[in-house]
């Protein structure tokens, strides 16, 4: 014979179901019943079939089952013959149903309801609630206790039975044919009241159509639960089961106020009581949240019952990321990982595995290092060594925009925000970044005016767009890179302090090639055979190749080497080398110096010299002041392509006349930036400026430095 365990939070009620169900199962099975503190001392439940009744009490009760366990909700329906002092209440009476909480007011409230009672005016009551003194009666289940104080009617149905719906599911458990077999049996079966259960319930509808919502809900990625209009359980899909981490015959019969309690306000009312959407609020289950939506069922203008959606809210998150990803097409990736940045010398090996021990921290990285050493290479690396690298890598060079916009690419802006901003609006770089990796290149080129918004986004992990009202929140891991001294920037108040040590937290120094010089040949042998290209470097070509002062750094090298490529010849001797042949005269080159009459070559070269091949030693010196790279590369070469074209029209051009042309040309060149790159190229000798309005012209020098950087760009230089 089975055994069959009854538990409740108190013994007598317990036991008192367990009375119900010997009236059909007393020759089939042993019926026992537990209080919950009886099971408390248990180490292990020994029966097989276990019936509860209540949410709470099944989370106590899965922790001490066996694996074989068949665990059951003890359906409860109202007894009959309790039901007719109902019927001798005049029809419109208003009264209190009282109970110990508003969920179980609202599951008696329903079966009373279905049974046939409408005419009632029933008024949910439990301790705690406020009620309308001019009611005057009272209906409980055996709650008297609960009764306010001033009622003089009080009508006690009784407490609930076993439903039949419920006594058939376990005679099909335990395999018994005919549990309404008994004498007994019959007798208590006249009793229950039979509530109609499941979808049918709810939507009042045939069998045929519950099976077709069922295998929709199946299909859907969504979790999805479908309750009556006490939050009763009626209906829920596989996925539901998986997000409330529950077994799959435990959830069916349950209040949503016992798996969702978050679901209900302070004031007791639940998400069955309203007939008002409920969209996107988070909740938390067993430490996982998720997002619960909720929607009515209604019937005219009556609730019947709500559907309730879940999502993961880690799911949804990962779907955003995907979002952002299409957004921004195929930008904003990180390429590249710590195999591929190249050198075998102690400096490189030694700071390639401190950047990846920190590439396992979430703090902020600042890398410094000189321009050409990689900066950007060991940033990518470090986001994809770390738990973020399934999400975005987005970069922005802090210096190659100007102030006014700096912040609405970072932040973002709202539709109308400001004269010209695109319609709907536009996400900023911190919201592309969320929960991957921001990497603000030439942090030490910011302007301190944005410093400080930057510092509070950071540490308050919100950001506000332009234009707008809501706080955003964000969360991003900063990497920053530099070639500048930010401690010195900072006691020299060019650089906000606080930002520095909010940044500053885990410093990486990138070695210079000068620091590194044995690892000069086995990069240039990487590069050389990268281009496909066979030379041979002559032992004095070596030589000079490993004294080089290696301003540009990596970058640089891998110049050298195109540039070498390109000469077609099997050996390369010293000469051949696109550097000066003495080291001063590199140096004030390096510097931007005027040279004219030095080793290499004379000042000028014709233009039919120009046209005869590829530029040589001389001519290479001569634009190497403009191979900076980056931003102030795109400077130069912008102003000296716009002083040939006045110079072809007879015309000086100004500072003002050379920013509209920027900004016709969509440049983002500030008109300060191109006053500092026309001293520059005067200094170079490429341009002479004019005082006061008198504008500045290209020289000679400078139209032919122009030829040579054309001439670079056809051979992919």
């Amino acid at each position: 014979m089975e055994r069959v365990a009854v538990i409740a939070n108190q013994k007598n009620y317990a036991s008192r179901l367990a009375d119900n169900l010997r009236c059909y199962f007393a020759g089939y099975a042993e019926i026992v019943s537990y209080s919950m503190q009886e099971v408390e001392a248990m180490s292990v439940i020994p029966e097989t079939y276990i019936v509860i009744s209540a949410f709470t009490i099944f989370q106590a009760v899965r922790r001490k089952t066996k694996e074989d366990v068949k665990l059951l909700i003890a359906d409860l329906t109202l007894d009959m013959e309790r039901m007719e002092l109902l019927a001798r209440l005049p029809k419109d009476t208003r009264a209190l149903l009282v109970n110990i909480d508003y969920r179980s007011c609202m599951e008696v409230i329903t079966l009373i309801y279905s049974a046939g009672f409408q005419s009632l005016d029933l008024i949910p009551y439990f301790p705690g609630l406020k009620y309308d003194p001019a009611v005057k009666v009272a209906i409980t289940p055996e709650e008297g206790s609960l009764v306010p104080p001033g009622i003089n009617t009080v009508v006690d149905i009784g407490q609930r039975v076993l439903n039949t719906s419920f006594i058939m599911e376990l005679a099909d458990v335990l395999g018994v044919e005919s549990p309404f077999g008994g004498k007994e049996a019959q007798e208590a079966r006249k009793r229950v009241f039979a509530q109609k259960i499941g979808m049918e319930k709810v939507l009042g509808e045939k069998e045929n159509l519950t099976e077709q919502v069922e295998g929709l809900l199946k299909m859907v990625r969504q979790g999805f639960l479908i309750t009556d209009v006490s939050g009763r359980i009626c209906l829920c899909n596989d996925k539901a089961r998986q997000l409330l981490n529950s077994r799959t015959d435990v959830l069916v019969g349950f209040n949503i106020a016992e798996i969702l309690p978050e679901f209900i306000p302070e004031s007791g009312r639940a998400v069955g009581d309203s007939a008002e959407n409920r969209a996107g609020e988070l909740v938390t289950v067993n430490g996982v949240p998720l997002i619960a939506t909720a929607s009515p069922i209604m019937s005219g203008e009556t609730s019947k019952g709500h559907v309730i959606m879940l999502e993961s809210f880690a799911e949804t998150e990962n779907r955003q990321h995907k979002m952002r990803k299409k957004i921004t097409g195929s930008g904003h990736r990180a390429v590249y990982h710590f195999c591929d940045i190249l050198g075998g010398s102690s400096q490189i090996q030694e700071t390639r595995e401190i950047a990846m021990r920190m590439a396992k921290s979430d703090s902020s990285v600042v890398l410094y290092g000189e321009s050409g050493t990689g900066k950007e290479l060991f940033a990518q690396s470090i986001h994809n060594h770390s738990d973020r690298r399934d999400y975005l890598f987005v970069a922005v060079n802090c210096s190659a925009f100007p102030e006014n916009l700096l912040e609405s690419e970072l932040y973002g802006y709202e539709e109308g925000a400001f004269s010209g901003a695109r319609k709907g609006g536009k996400i900023g770089l911190f919201e592309l970044a969320h929960k991957g990796t921001l990497f603000l290149d030439e942090i030490g080129e910011m302007p301190l005016s944005a410093q400080a918004k930057l510092l509070r986004a950071i540490e308050e992990r919100k950001i506000l767009r332009v234009g707008g009202m809501d706080m955003i929140d964000v969360d991003v891991r900063i990497i920053a890179a530099t070639n500048r001294d930010l401690a010195r920037m900072v006691k020299e108040k060019q650089f906000r302090s606080d930002l520095y040590y909010r940044l500053n937290i885990l410093p990486i120094h990138i070695p210079s090639l000068r620091e590194r010089r044995e690892d000069i040949f086995p990069l240039f042998e990487t590069f050389r055979k990268n281009l496909g290209a066979e030379f041979a470097l002559s032992d004095e070509a070596r030589r000079r190749l490993i004294a080089h002062t290696w301003e540009g750094n990596i970058r640089e090298l891998k110049n050298t080497v195109e540039y070498i490529a390109s000469l077609g010849a099997d050996e390369i001797r010293e000469e051949d080398l696109p550097f000066a042949d003495d080291r001063e005269t590199a140096d004030r080159w390096t510097a931007g110096e005027d040279v004219s009459g030095a080793a290499g070559g004379p000042e000028e070269e014709s233009d039919g010299g120009m046209s005869l091949g590829f530029p040589g030693e001389a001519e290479y010196r001569q634009i190497r002041p403009l191979l900076l790279g980056g931003r102030k590369e795109r400077l130069y070469r912008f102003l000296l392509e716009e002083l040939c074209a006045a110079y072809e029209r007879r015309e000086h051009m100004g500072r003002s006349r050379l920013s509209v042309r920027a900004r016709e040309e969509d440049l983002f060149i500030t008109e300060q930036e191109i006053k500092n790159g026309l001293h520059y190229l005067n200094t170079c000798g490429l341009v002479e400026s004019g005082r006061g309005r008198g504008g500045s012209v290209i020289t000679s020098r400078g139209r032919d430095a122009l030829r040579i950087l054309r001439f670079r760009d056809r051979q992919s230089f």
